[in-house]
């Protein structure tokens, strides 16, 4: 690929995300023998997820979609007064592009979906088109701000232009991780820059308007990043708590086993060594509790709590709280 100018950048270095993930992308093969294991698993507690109100499992969340990767829902887990998050009403996923007729028929007629949000950029949405069901809302909610990351990027050295451009999944990594678009505190900049914020008040907006008996799906391109962070503050919203927040977020790990032992093994491939697969993986299909972590202490510093941020950063009122949580919780 050859880089004309500094104003192809972001596409780029998007593509080259996208690149990373794709390589090694979730198949239909490997979604469903994702979901037979989920339908086999029992719903016991994962390790390492000690003191979770709620078993977290991906028995207990999936569901059930054949050509979807990291497809979930929020349902079952323990919130505001003891009561509990609706089951399949609010769903997660990865991009859709890959749905197959019996997973639109699933959404359509199983869940009674009434919305599609797509978290993802321009650049990733005309890569992989959003499927478009009839009867079906969708609306594209960027989380991140193509434009203020080309600015970010008006400095980067022809060096690192030229890495952006060979198409050296490596080289690639190398600099976006250096401008910040992956890495341990990722999640913090999606919170903390504008788009983000927007994104994820409209996000709220289009919770409360979801008409009853319906559900509502979000997702990014894997979904686990935007679409985590989405997840993690409707959870916090209905008043789960932060360790089934947590819990809940390192499920992706358990729908994407698979995929992510395949893509460490090409990442040895490219010669990449083992000490440092881990910081390769941030940017593909696996994730860390750090990144989470790292989210949710600065919310608590700058804000008090997850739901400070939901109130005095997105606008959502407390008596929208109150109609959230009555809404979404039994």
């Amino acid at each position: 690929m050859q880089v004309s100018s500094k104003g192809t950048v972001v596409a780029i270095a998007l593509s080259g995300m996208l690149s990373l993930s794709a390589c090694g992308g979730t198949t239909t093969q490997d979604q469903s023998s994702a979901q037979s294991s989920a339908q086999s698993e029992p719903q016991t507690q994962l390790a390492g997820m000690e003191g979770a109100s709620t078993t977290a499992s991906s028995g207990s969340q999936s569901i059930n979609l054949e050509g979807v990767g990291n497809a979930r829902q929020l349902g079952g887990y323990v919130g505001a007064d003891g009561k509990v998050v609706k089951d399949g009403v609010l769903l997660r996923t990865a991009s859709l592009g890959e749905a197959t007729k019996a997973d639109i028929d699933r959404l359509k007629n199983t869940y009674n979906l009434a919305e599609i949000i797509d978290l993802r950029t321009d650049v990733e949405a005309e890569y992989d088109p959003e499927i478009k069901i009839d009867g079906v809302k969708n609306l594209n909610l960027l989380i991140i701000d193509e434009e203020a990351m080309s600015k970010s990027m008006e400095s980067l050295s022809n060096k690192d232009l030229k890495k952006l451009g060979s198409g050296n999944l490596v080289k690639i990594l190398e600099v976006i991780k250096g401008l910040g678009i992956v890495g341990d505190q990722m999640y913090v900049n999606f919170l903390s820059h504008d788009a983000g914020k927007q994104g994820y008040a409209q996000m709220f907006r289009e919770l409360l308007e979801l008409p009853e008996g319906q559900s509502l799906l979000f997702h990014c391109t894997q979904g686990k990043d935007r679409t985590g962070c989405a997840a993690m503050l409707i959870l916090a919203a209905l008043g789960v708590d932060e360790q089934t927040i947590l819990d809940d977020y390192m499920l992706t790990n358990e729908f994407n086993a698979e995929l992510i032992e395949q893509e460490r093994q090409e990442m040895l491939y490219y010669g990449v060594k083992e000490s440092q697969l881990d910081d390769i993986m941030i940017a593909r299909d696996q994730v860390f509790p750090e990144t989470m972590t790292n989210a949710l202490e600065w919310l608590k510093a700058e804000y008090g709590s997850p739901m400070g941020y939901i109130t005095k950063e997105l606008g959502v009122t407390e008596e929208e709280i109150a109609q959230l949580q009555s809404k979404f919780l039994v």
